[in-house]
């Protein structure tokens, strides 16, 4: 797909890391599956993988995490 922010690179599938920061705590989880701009590096995150890393991120604020770094893989 066209890139909606710059308007000239294409996206290609690859993998970027997400962070959640909210209040006392903060959430990192690396090698999310994404569309990735080959010209500037925008990540677009498909629908369900959204809805996993919100549910996940608000698992962790919620057990308390204060700083927590975890693998797509291991998030889901």
């Amino acid at each position: 797909m066209k890139c909606v922010v710059c308007r000239n690179g294409e996206t290609k599938l690859g993998a970027t890391t997400v962070t959640f920061d909210r209040g006392e705590s903060t959430v990192v989880v690396r090698h999310v599956p994404a569309e990735i701009c080959e010209n500037c590096g925008e990540a677009y995150l498909a629908e369900n993988v959204t809805g996993c890393l919100l549910t996940f991120a608000q698992e962790a604020r919620t057990a308390g995490a204060a700083v927590l770094i975890r693998e797509y893989a291991n998030a889901a």
